[in-house]
Order: C-alpha cells, then sequence, then structure tokens
C-alpha cells in the first residue's frame, strides 16, 4: 500500500514537472481541455476549500445570527485581547509555579522535620541549660 501510495506520488510529481517544461518550453500554446467526468460534484475536499466556497455575503445579508456569531467573536476577541489582565509573563510565572511547587513543598516539610529533630537534640544536649532548671514547652 505504500509502495503504491509512493508510485502514485511520484508520477504526479513527474506529471506536473513534464507540464512546467511544456509551459517554459511553448508559453503561448492553447490550454488544453481538462478531462473532468460530467457528474463529478464541485465540492470542497479541505478545510480551507470550504472556507473559500462558503457563501459569505450571503449569509452575512440573509442569516442574522450569522452577524451575531461574528460580532460576538470580535468582541470576546477584545475582551480577551484588551481587558484581560493575563500577559504572557503571567503565563510564564504560573507555569513555573506548579513546577516549582514540589521544591517548595519538600522544603516546608524538610523544615517541619528539622525542627522536630532540633528539638529532640537540645532536650538532651542544651547548652544553655544549667543544672536544676525546668523543661520548658513541653508541648
Amino acid at each position: 500500500m505504500v509502495v503504491k501510495q509512493a508510485f502514485d506520488a511520484a508520477c504526479w510529481t513527474a506529471e506536473t514537472v513534464k507540464g512546467a517544461i511544456k509551459v517554459l518550453i511553448s508559453p503561448n500554446a492553447p490550454v488544453p481541455k481538462t478531462d473532468l467526468h460530467p457528474r463529478m460534484m464541485a465540492r470542497p475536499w479541505t478545510a480551507q476549500e470550504y472556507l473559500r466556497m462558503w457563501s459569505w455575503r450571503y449569509n452575512w445579508k440573509y442569516i442574522p445570527i450569522f452577524r451575531f456569531y461574528i460580532y460576538s467573536g470580535i468582541i470576546v476577541y477584545g475582551i480577551y485581547k484588551f481587558l484581560l489582565p493575563i500577559q504572557p509573563r503571567h503565563r510564564v510565572a504560573y507555569t513555573k509555579g506548579k513546577e516549582d511547587h514540589h521544591h517548595h513543598e519538600v522544603e516546608h516539610w524538610y523544615g517541619i522535620r528539622q525542627k522536630v529533630q532540633d528539638k529532640e537534640y537540645f532536650k538532651k544536649y542544651n547548652p544553655l541549660k544549667k543544672p536544676g532548671d525546668v523543661e520548658v514547652g513541653g508541648h
């Protein structure tokens, strides 16, 4: 299947190059008649063709909802572009904050664990404690 597609593409490319060479050699030759089937539909096959062939003037003139959608889209775009306070640097800061959230969380829990370890250490080895002093803050 792939071989057939590659072969067809090569044939179409060769046919296009052949036609281009004919035009370059004799630019004043008449254009050959197009060989189309009489019942072949003239319909768009891609989104670009569909947009190009859309009856824009008819829809604009006779279908009010079409104008409504166009104007609404322009208004929404204007609000998005000019009124919303989101700028690219805000998006960068938001993304960076999401990426760095884990590190901040780790630092937070590391700090809590470090405080517990410090409390245990100073309970055993408090250099400032004098003999006979009472333990402070046991909760």
